[in-house]
């Protein structure tokens, strides 16, 4: 019976261990520089943005994985805050979500343009309303936050990095990605 009880709790935890790899499978410091290059290839990310890029790191402050997955974000992109997107100078700004409301001020307080949405964030659908709406381009490094409708996502295909692109919904934000950027990546329709 012991024997049993303890094959159970393994495979209860290489089940855990297994989900968790998947919410976010390339690390930060692959995943931004890369997140960063696909935006060169919106035709319309300089009429929205205007004079910055600023991204705002949406996390949950009750689920570790977000907190875990905002720190990682935030300390690659205070690594490459001296460098630019398509000459927008690169600012974030870490977004505790707790209500739609709330999110929405620092949003609009702060100049974000861009949402980038963390592991362990319910509500998703909600921030892919609200992003749509006020044409907010999303990003994330969770596939199945891109197939629910985020615009961007960098995923893994064949242990190597893979470009998610959502495109009703990167379309919807305001995006418009060249085709040389489309014939590389994984697109969702």
């Amino acid at each position: 019976m012991r024997a049993r009880a303890s094959l159970v709790l393994l495979a209860a935890l290489a089940a855990a261990s297994a989900r968790a790899a998947d919410v976010m499978p390339v690390p930060a410091e692959l995943q931004v520089p890369l997140l960063l290059k696909i935006l060169t290839y919106d035709r319309n990310l300089e009429s929205r943005a205007k004079s910055e890029l600023n991204i705002g790191v949406v996390y949950d402050p009750a689920d570790p994985s977000s907190v875990k997955a905002k720190n990682e974000v935030a300390d690659i992109l205070t690594k490459v805050a001296d460098k630019t997107v398509k000459k927008l100078r690169i600012r974030f700004v870490p977004i505790e979500y707790k209500t739609l409301p709330e999110l929405e001020t620092t949003v609009k307080s702060r100049g974000v343009n861009l949402l980038y949405l963390t592991p362990g964030l319910r509500n998703v659908e909600e921030l892919i309303r609200f992003s749509q709406a006020n044409r907010i381009t999303t990003a994330t490094g969770v596939r199945s936050f891109v197939e629910r409708g985020v615009a961007v996502g960098v995923g893994v295909r064949q242990d190597k990095p893979e470009i998610l692109i959502n495109l009703p919904a990167s379309r919807s934000e305001g995006s418009e990605f060249d085709a040389s950027l489309l014939r590389i990546a994984t697109v969702l329709k």
